[in-house]
């Protein structure tokens, strides 16, 4: 097997490749055309939460998320966010990477637990008007 230089850093074409590529090819594949090894590659699509084929149309949850943290990725549940808004933690993921769509209720809480303002979360609900054709 081929050795890989260690500790070399991602480069945008390298994480373009992987989201183009992410359950299209395999982690084998990925990482022999990335000149890097499979755990290489899987830790960088943990590291980064990739995911494959998200289901709903509009992912409020993240959109959400976006709103008070740059990056989304920073944000991580707490046991105690867990407990206030009653999402448990699958149910939490499966929001997040879009595999299921955010109830109202549970939207209301997450917004109430970061401090979001209904104005700003309806705002941001509304935005959707605009951008869409």
């Amino acid at each position: 097997m081929e050795m890989h230089k260690n500790n070399r850093r991602w480069t945008d074409e390298d994480a373009a490749y992987v989201r183009l590529h992410l359950g299209k090819a395999s982690l084998e594949d990925m990482a022999a055309d990335l000149r890097r090894s499979p755990m290489s590659v899987r830790l960088y699509i943990l590291r980064n939460r990739l995911t494959t084929g998200q289901a709903v149309r509009r992912n409020l949850l993240l959109e959400m998320l976006k709103m008070k943290f740059r990056h989304p990725e920073d944000f991580s549940p707490t046991r105690a966010f867990y407990e206030e808004t009653g999402i448990g933690q699958r149910r939490y993921w499966n929001l997040y990477f879009g595999r299921k769509a955010i109830t109202e209720k549970e939207y209301a809480a997450v917004a109430e637990y970061l401090g979001v303002t209904i104005n700003e979360a309806f705002q941001s609900r509304q935005l959707e008007l605009f951008e869409e054709k």
